[in-house]
């Protein structure tokens, strides 16, 4: 017997539906999921409220959404507001908006135009970040780690809250190591280079640290 087709979901207007496995999920609109889903792609235009985990092959959203469990996925952009309460994973993360996740976020590239608020590690091969907002997150671990104030600093007001556009973490730890408008008690690289508006307590380096403008380092310690 023939494993039964998933159905796809269109929603247009206001709209509530219950959460299951299906194959595309589209809202245009507003719209509520009630428990779990499973889908091959997710694609929102407008507000989304889902209840539990959501787990998606490509996520795509345009306005805000909230997702109070787990989102999963390997394509994950956002454009607009994403508040996750549980954990993120995907293999691409692409945000241009805000972000706000209660656990951690987990991907093979993290690229932010924006801000966000990680309460877990902020964990990627390749982390990419661009200022566009306050940006906080406990600890950020990856390969190659590069973060830099956007020029777009008049976009400070689409962002939720006020404050400095900078990052804020405890720990900052990759291979190559480049940060701008950085506040990190911790910092650890082989190569780390330490740029204007930083400050830093401790940098521990292996083979080069660099420091550029009025970058302030507290200590640094060579491995």
């Amino acid at each position: 017997m023939h494993a039964a087709m998933k159905r796809n979901i269109n929603i247009t207007g206001n709209g509530t539906m219950h959460g299951g496995s299906f194959r595309h999920v589209r809202v245009m609109g507003e719209a509520k999921i009630l428990g779990p889903t499973e889908c091959e792609s997710v694609h929102c235009m407008g507000t989304l409220d889902v209840t539990d985990t959501l787990a998606a092959g490509r996520y795509k959203q345009i306005g805000e959404v909230v997702v109070n469990g787990d989102l999963v996925g390997e394509q994950l952009n956002v454009v607009g507001r994403l508040d996750v309460q549980g954990s993120v994973r995907g293999r691409s993360v692409r945000l241009r908006g805000q972000l706000d996740v209660r656990g951690e976020c987990e991907a093979e590239r993290f690229e932010a135009r924006g801000g966000f608020a990680i309460r877990g590690l902020l964990n990627a091969g390749e982390v990419d970040i661009r200022t566009w907002g306050p940006c906080r997150a406990k600890e950020i671990g990856g390969r190659r780690v590069v973060v830099r104030q956007s020029k777009w600093g008049g976009l400070k007001q689409l962002f939720s809250g006020q404050g400095p556009l900078s990052l804020t973490a405890e720990l900052i730890e990759g291979e190559y190591v480049y940060l701008e408008n950085t506040t990190a008690d911790v910092v650890r690289g082989a190569n780390v280079t330490i740029g204007p508006g930083c400050r830093i307590g401790l940098v521990e380096y292996r083979d080069q640290l660099k420091r550029l403008g009025d970058a302030r380092i507290d200590a640094e310690i060579r491995r």
